[in-house]
């Protein structure tokens, strides 16, 4: 059993990571808790402090309102094999809260929705999405803004090969829970060294033993484009990637890149927090 967290703030977007969280529980036998975070204000003049508090406890009891309205709401879509949990929280930091109640109900995954965009509106829109992914401890699932959950039965990891092994060692539990084929890909700069790289990863994936993965090693100086171009031909249902501290090769998997891919992937992103 898994437990998932879903923070929302009740707008359409968190309203679909909320049904494809559903129906990934529903697969998984999990548990999914729904969080609303109450910002408060920290520094106020003291004239002020009770009215503040007052404020903020009335936005407590509204958001507890809207969380069993959109639950009856959802349930409305789809069935749930289990009873949905609520919590609404005050912090003074949305990040923190995050944390801190994923490590509170031992989370195994964070559900959150993205929206593509461009410019000022990539800046605003989702941004808590992209932020959670680069802090958090716990895999977070970016669920894009039309995604429909038909399973995860094509999952493209998308690999530097630094950590390999052990990445995939992370990953292969989720694709065995949904039957799925990884695609273990590696975007290669420039032609040099193909070869090798290829037998390398066919000896990773070798020595776990998991069958049903699929290696290939792409050249293409823009990475992203190419990984995208190939959760299209591959038709991917998932692409998993790893944050890393900034190496030069890792510009693909570093903070500001792994917030790129939740913004242009086509398909959900799963993002792990690769530890050192």
């Amino acid at each position: 059993m898994i437990n998932i967290l879903v923070p929302t703030d009740f707008s359409a977007l968190s309203k679909v990571a909320v049904l494809y969280a559903i129906k990934i529980a529903n697969q998984l036998d999990g548990h999914i808790t729904l969080l609303h975070v109450v910002t408060i204000t920290q520094t106020v003049r003291h004239s002020m402090h009770d009215k503040i508090k007052d404020l903020e406890d009335d936005l407590i009891t509204f958001a507890e309102r809207d969380l069993n309205k959109l639950i009856k709401e959802v349930c409305k879509s789809v069935k749930t094999t289990e009873p949905i949990s609520c919590r609404v929280v005050r912090a003074s930091d949305f990040h923190d809260a995050i944390k801190k109640e994923a490590k509170r109900l031992k989370t195994g995954l964070i559900v959150m929705g993205t929206k593509g965009a461009s410019g000022l509106k990539k800046a605003v829109v989702g941004s808590n999405t992209a932020s959670v992914i680069e802090l958090s401890q716990v895999p977070v699932l970016a669920v894009p803004e039309r995604a429909k959950f038909k399973g995860f039965k094509e999952i493209v990891y998308a690999s530097d090969l630094k950590n390999a092994e052990k990445e995939l060692k992370m990953l292969m539990p989720y694709a065995e829970n949904f039957g799925a084929t990884i695609h273990l890909l590696h975007i290669a700069p420039s032609g040099k060294d193909v070869e090798a790289l290829e037998e390398k990863v066919d000896k990773i994936v070798q020595r776990l033993g998991y069958t049903n993965v699929v290696t290939l090693v792409l050249v293409d100086y823009f990475i992203e484009g190419a990984i995208d171009q190939y959760l299209g031909v591959c038709k991917a249902d998932l692409l998993a990637m790893f944050t890393h501290n900034l190496t030069f090769y890792e510009k693909l998997f570093d903070r500001s890149m792994t917030r790129k891919m939740a913004f242009q992937s086509s398909v959900p992103l799963l993002a792990f927090k690769q530890k050192r």
